[in-house]
């Protein structure tokens, strides 16, 4: 018994180690392929993020959403619609319209007066329930809007002169209603008043290209970066844990540099856009809400990544490792079904409460399969190293 005992530590380092188990360019192939699987997998993570959030409208519209429910946020945009009514309306001369004769005077400075004050009843405005929807429905007929350009629908540009806008109108219509400045006010606004251009006509062929490119690399990054990742294990004969290791060593420094490059990324957005202090706040709670999604990959790549080195380890000849599929010899080896339940179980509980997106269902049916796949090479080295007594 005693021998059995031994034997795993032993042999699994034999395997690891054996001496002329790969020569030539078999030695290096594989640790070649693990680098450029992690540069396809890095250039990848952000190619998932650009899709999903860029080209999908419902995610565009949920992030949209969350802005204006942001206090920096919703305060910038009041403060743009306020500017954008004292712009297009002469508010001192509608105020004198309606002011007394002896007041009258009075209208140019009470125009002036009243500003910060239309600021914050916007912001008030802003933060109601029925204006909120108007936003995302105006968000989500933007982008619409958008995505019919991309795909050359060109019908539906007449309204906008060929351009791509995000139309505010209706708020800046519910700050006039809600103020009490009076409908003469709204009268007067000009029809593009509070519309914003987010692509212009000559842009689009440049964009349609762009998203092309996008669209056929989101799911060939995956599967190149798959396929290599394979490759690399197929090839390296005799050190197949090893490499094994390097891999999930490398997923996890994916993901820890798509949260660094997010970071960074962000001090660099807000340093360029913005020149004052009162600026940084909305433009930083932007970006963080722009690019959530973003963040999940880096930490599904993470926690991706630890779960291949936990996988490698156990396999591993540490004592712990050997340890522990001793211990569990009698469940791995004849036990099956409950194997395969508690690693059902255990997939359920990291695509339910960790941070793992299930709308990606694909990249995670192609985890789960690895995961059952390991688990049965697992089982059958467990039966290998510790076999039924006789």
């Amino acid at each position: 018994m005693s021998q059995n005992v031994a034997f795993p530590a032993e042999a699994a380092k034999a395997e690891s180690d054996a001496p002329g188990v790969a020569t030539g360019w078999r030695r290096w192939a594989p640790w070649a392929l693990v680098v450029l699987a992690a540069l396809i997998a890095f250039v990848s993570a952000l190619n998932i993020w650009v899709t999903r959030q860029a080209l999908n409208t419902d995610n565009w519209t949920g992030a949209s959403t969350r802005l204006l429910e942001n206090d920096a946020v919703r305060s910038a945009v009041a403060v743009y619609l306020v500017d954008q009514l004292y712009e297009n309306v002469d508010v001192g001369a509608a105020l004198e319209e309606r002011l007394p004769p002896a007041t009258k005077p009075l209208a140019q400075p009470l125009a002036a007066a009243l500003e910060p004050a239309l600021v914050r009843a916007t912001e008030r405005t802003l933060a109601r329930p029925r204006v909120q929807a108007a936003w995302q429905q105006s968000n989500r007929r933007a982008h619409e809007l958008f995505m019919a350009v991309i795909d050359g629908k060109r019908g539906l540009l007449v309204a906008t002169d060929d351009n791509v806008v995000l139309d505010l109108r209706a708020l800046l219509d519910e700050l006039v209603a809600t103020t009490g400045i009076g409908q003469r006010v709204a009268d007067r606004l000009p029809p593009d008043a509070g519309q914003i251009v987010v692509m212009e006509g000559g842009q689009l062929h440049a964009a349609r290209q762009s998203v092309k490119v996008v669209r056929a690399l989101s799911y060939l990054l995956s599967f190149v970066m798959l396929g290599l990742f394979a490759l690399a294990v197929y090839l390296a004969a005799g050190r197949r844990r090893s490499v094994l290791t390097g891999i999930g060593a490398s997923v996890v420094i994916v993901g820890l540099l798509v949260l660094v490059v997010r970071r960074l990324a962000g001090n660099y957005l807000v340093d360029a856009l913005t020149g004052n202090a009162d600026a940084e706040r909305p433009v930083s709670a932007v970006w963080a809400i722009e690019t959530e999604l973003l963040r999940n990959v880096g930490f599904n790549a993470i926690v991706y990544g630890v779960l291949v080195l936990l996988a490698a380890w156990i396999a591993g000849p540490s004592r712990p490792a050997v340890w522990f599929r001793r211990t569990a010899a009698p469940t791995l080896r004849d036990r099956p079904v409950v194997v395969f339940g508690a690693v059902a179980l255990l997939l359920l509980v990291v695509l339910l409460t960790g941070p793992t997106d299930g709308q990606r269902v694909l990249p995670l049916l192609v985890f789960f399969a690895f995961a059952i796949a390991g688990t049965e090479v697992l089982r059958r080295q467990t039966a290998r190293e510790f076999p039924v007594a006789t």
